[in-house]
């Protein structure tokens, strides 16, 4: 699998779904886990390559190093949403 593979439109009602509140990239214990949006058993490092992606695009904005690991629509990912 890689990052084309994973479609942009279900991370990006994730998002506006969380109200603002911002995702987070650590495990799915966490009800705001972007990995719920994402296809089952992905490894982390897919799923920042894919976050990284939707950054560059304008979609959102957040941490791709993995220290902070949050991610928060932006007006251009919301309209796309």
């Amino acid at each position: 699998m890689q990052c084309k593979d994973i479609l942009d439109n279900p991370i990006l009602e994730f998002l506006v779904n969380l109200n603002g509140r911002g995702a987070n990239w650590f495990g799915d214990e966490y009800d705001n886990s972007i990995t719920h949006a994402m296809p089952r058993n992905i490894s982390d490092k897919l799923v920042l390559a894919k976050m990284r992606s939707l950054i560059k695009k304008g979609l959102i904005y957040g941490c791709t190093c993995g220290c902070r690991g949050d991610f928060i629509i932006t007006e251009g990912g919301t309209k796309l949403s």
